[in-house]
């Protein structure tokens, strides 16, 4: 008898979890089947909790896609393919949203290994709901846009990608994870709690409103033009920003340096500094008594070499 129960239990396990595959693939001639749809919103819809839906390569874009089901996985074949002019699998916008009873959303969705145009999470269909644990990998893309009356993001992961534009939060965000990515400006305009920006190339400035939380700036580049660009836009408060390579882009909010009171009670500590418009570590800001503070910064030549061409 207990044999019986562990075979029945093993099966309903296997049954509670089972995933089916779809397949999205627009070219002509495409193979027909149960499984398989010219776009990729009706992949979407016949999915059910747990399913992976495959984006075949095509030289046509698919349309935009909205996501309302928990636990999907949109996958692709990459964005830098290892063969010469490669198909890839490219959509328009992918909005994360919810139901309009308000009884299943995006949560837990996973995006890797494609190129679209927009991310667009925390878009309201129904009632305000919270957009939970969504992973972003190895994609190319153009930005995050969440506007203002979107509902709360809680755990989400961005990592290995590239952005071609910015990223902006509009609403109150947590837990969120950029890391390994190589991206343009970083806006946080509402609520922040535990944000983790660490390990990126970045090429614009990060701006950031809030003051509760926790927010971390660590070991990334910020690279730009000597003299014209600058790391931080506006504003910036109670970030810690450590261990990072400011090169080129002036880590003060103004070429020349700030005083702004916008930019202060900061922590910047073991940063290199050189080329910059304003190569002063921690940056100036603040006024008297609300300066950025922080050590062990380094004010000199990185001593970038270039690497090994391969392929």
């Amino acid at each position: 008898m207990r044999n019986i129960l562990t075979l029945l239990l093993a099966i309903a396990t296997q049954v509670l979890y089972a995933q089916t595959i779809w397949i999205a693939d627009n070219n002509v001639g495409a193979p027909t089947g149960p499984n398989v749809f010219p776009t990729v919103q009706e992949a979407v819809d016949a999915a059910s909790p747990g399913d992976i839906i495959q984006v075949q390569p095509s030289p046509t874009v698919y349309g935009a896609v909205t996501i309302r089901t928990k636990n999907l996985t949109l996958t692709g074949i990459g964005f830098n393919v290892d063969k010469e002019t490669p198909l890839t699998s490219i959509l328009d916008n992918i909005t994360l949203s919810n139901n309009a009873a308000n009884d299943s959303d995006a949560d837990g969705l996973i995006i890797k290994d494609l190129q679209f145009r927009d991310l667009v999470p925390g878009y309201n269909t129904g009632p305000a709901f919270v957009l939970q644990n969504v992973l972003i990998e190895n994609c190319l893309f153009g930005q995050i846009w969440s506007s203002w009356g979107y509902s709360p993001i809680d755990s989400l992961e961005v990592r290995g990608c590239r952005l071609t534009g910015a990223v902006s939060f509009y609403m109150d965000v947590s837990n969120i994870l950029f890391r390994n990515n190589l991206f343009d400006d970083f806006n946080l305009i509402g609520g922040a709690d535990n944000i983790n920006i660490t390990n990126n190339i970045i090429y614009g400035g990060i701006y950031i409103t809030s003051e509760a939380g926790t927010v971390t700036i660590l070991n990334n580049n910020f690279i730009g033009a000597t003299g014209t660009e600058t790391a931080f836009n506006s504003k910036l408060k109670y970030v810690m920003v450590a261990n990072n390579i400011f090169y080129g882009s002036t880590p003060s909010i103004e070429v020349a340096g700030s005083f702004s009171d916008q930019f202060a009670f900061n922590t910047f500590s073991n940063n290199l500094v050189y080329a910059t418009g304003d190569d002063t570590m921690p940056p100036t800001g603040g006024t008297s008594g609300t300066d950025n503070n922080g050590l062990n910064n380094i004010i000199g030549n990185p001593n970038f070499v270039n690497g090994a061409i391969d392929n």
